[in-house]
């Protein structure tokens, strides 16, 4: 068995019981973290992004605060349109007079101005989102999180104790503290929230709105800054930060320092960036602010850590905006609210198929049959090969197959009308022969 060191610049051989001990409640620290619902303190927050902002040798920001992820991605948009519209025409201005100026401007506004200068000929949106921030975006993300970060756990660590150091410290660190958060996490707060607030936005840009809150942030951000803020909100996650989301990681780093010792330079920047993710959740980077949105006053999941909820929305934020999700997959919202909309012929031919298995099981498979009056075709002995079953909609009959995941729950697929056995419609929703998936199910 290998020996145990640990020292402020080593730490290697496994871990002892009493660390996966403390591992263990240092995850469930950083879930609770993660998980936070309590309103966000300014007092706390403001001082962790300028820190952060320090520690990459930016000049202090302006730190906004904002009810939601939304109004953080239109806040942005509007404002990172405003400033790029500014920095051109300085940069247009100093292309006139630089010969004259060159002496007193260039080493202050060079490296402020130069990326605008250059990406003045680019498209206005994508030159407002990536040319006029990418610069000091990166600056403030990749270096500040680089050298505070990795280098605490990966390179400083490298360069201490070589390659078995950092493969000790990453298997006992990791396996205790971050997959635990990551399946804790993940998907009940960074992952649901980017991809809803990427559709909202997405559809805010097509004209597409259809809540009231998306509605008036998105009217809003078209007022300030016109198409081109819009524009720029679609791309917020070129310059988005998960704060407290991204805990995962944040337990990963915070173990092999408050746990195994490690006590190595960087973490003295490290410092602000753990601040931030313990007062902050989402946050926009930009060279002249950042936007930090508040945390969600509700958060719900299911019994596997999945956003979701019966009665409600799984999460919601201050200002209103909500998202909805079934044991983790988004869903309208009337769906919940107004559940006398869902209806048996709208969960067999929703679109997306999770969303069907969703809608289904909200109004019971019970009731999806009955109302539908499905009749039996076929039924196999194996609940995940499942029945065949054909019900009649808008006047012709269709045909699917009802059948059993691997998690014990029950979702419909459509099958070709012409399906003649439960096992058919199976092999057909995978592409292969109904022979070699019945010789695969004997085998398993």
């Amino acid at each position: 068995m290998a020996k145990i060191v640990r020292m402020p610049t080593q730490a290697k051989g496994g871990i002892t019981p009493a660390e996966k001990q403390l591992m263990d409640e240092h995850a469930k620290l950083w879930i609770s973290r993660a998980m936070r619902t309590d309103p966000i303190e300014p007092a706390k927050i403001v001082p962790a992004i300028e820190g952060i902002y320090a520690a990459a040798g930016l000049k202090k920001p302006r730190v906004v605060i904002v009810p939601s992820p939304l109004v953080m991605a239109f806040a942005y948009g509007a404002a990172a349109a405003i400033w790029y519209a500014h920095t051109a025409t300085r940069a247009a201005t100093r292309a006139a007079t630089r010969a004259a100026t060159h002496a007193a401007t260039d080493a202050a506004t060079d490296a402020a101005t130069d990326a605008a200068t250059r990406a003045a000929t680019r498209a206005a949106t994508h030159a407002a989102t990536h040319a006029a921030t990418y610069a000091a975006t990166d600056a403030a993300t990749y270096a500040a999180t680089y050298a505070a970060t990795d280098a605490a756990t990966r390179a400083a660590t490298d360069a201490a104790t070589g390659a078995a150091t950092y493969a000790a410290t990453r298997a006992a660190t990791r396996a205790a503290t971050r997959a635990a958060t990551d399946a804790a996490t993940d998907a009940a707060t960074d992952a649901a929230t980017r991809a809803a607030t990427d559709a909202a936005i997405y559809e805010a840009t097509d004209a597409a709105i259809y809540e009231a809150t998306d509605e008036a942030t998105r009217a809003a951000c078209y007022d300030l800054a016109g198409a081109s803020g819009l524009a720029c909100a679609s791309e917020w996650t070129r310059v988005y930060q998960g704060g407290n989301t991204w805990a995962p990681y944040e337990a990963y780093l915070t173990a092999a320092r408050d746990i195994l010792g490690l006590r190595l330079p960087p973490h003295t920047g490290y410092a602000a960036w753990e601040q931030a993710a313990i007062h902050g959740g989402f946050r926009v980077m930009h060279p002249e602010f950042c936007i930090v949105s508040d945390f969600p006053e509700i958060l719900k999941v299911d019994a596997e850590n999945r956003p979701h909820c019966e009665t409600g929305p799984s999460h919601r934020w201050r200002d209103g905006w909500s998202l909805y999700h079934w044991h983790g997959v988004k869903i309208p919202a009337e769906w919940i609210e107004n559940k006398a909309s869902l209806t048996a012929k709208t969960a067999l031919t929703w679109p997306n198929v999770e969303q069907r298995r969703a809608a289904c099981e909200i109004l019971s498979w019970a009731v999806v049959l009955k109302e539908l009056k499905a009749k039996t075709i076929d039924r196999d002995d194996d609940p995940e090969i499942g029945e065949l079953v054909e019900v009649t909609l808008e006047g012709s009959r269709e045909r699917f197959i009802k059948v059993l995941c691997g998690t014990s729950r029950e979702f419909a697929l459509p099958v070709p009308p012409e399906t003649k056995t439960a096992l058919e419609g199976n092999a057909w929703s995978y592409g292969v022969e109904p022979d070699l998936l019945k010789h695969i199910e004997v085998r398993t």
